[in-house]
C-alpha cells in the first residue's frame, strides 16, 4: 500500500527518515518521547534555564542513553545535574 503523507516542517528541522516514520506506524515498535517543556521542570537551582539549555540535556540523554536504565525523571535530573555542574566549573 502506498501512503502520501503532508505536513509543514519548521525552517530548521531535519527531515524524517522512511525508516522512522514507519516505525512509528508500526504496532511492533513503541517510542519513549521527551519535550523540552519536561525537561523544565527539573530541578534547576535556581539556574534560569533556556530552550537551549533544555535541548542540550535531551542531547546528552540520547548520546549517553543506558538501555538498562532507560529514559526516567532520576536520569535526566543526573543529567541536569552534570550540566549545572560543568556550567559552574566554566564560569
Amino acid at each position: 500500500m502506498k501512503v502520501v503523507i503532508e505536513f509543514d516542517l519548521p525552517e530548521d528541522q531535519a527531515i524524517p527518515r522512511v525508516e522512522d516514520i514507519l516505525r512509528l506506524s508500526n504496532p511492533n515498535w513503541i517510542a519513549d518521547w521527551w519535550h523540552i517543556s519536561d525537561i523544565e521542570n527539573g530541578d534547576w537551582d535556581d539556574h534560569e534555564i533556556t530552550d537551549d539549555d533544555c535541548r542540550e540535556i535531551l542531547r546528552r540523554a540520547d548520546k549517553y542513553l543506558d538501555s538498562n536504565q532507560g529514559l526516567n525523571w532520576e536520569s535526566m535530573q543526573c543529567h541536569i545535574d552534570e550540566y549545572l555542574r560543568n556550567l559552574r566549573k566554566n564560569k
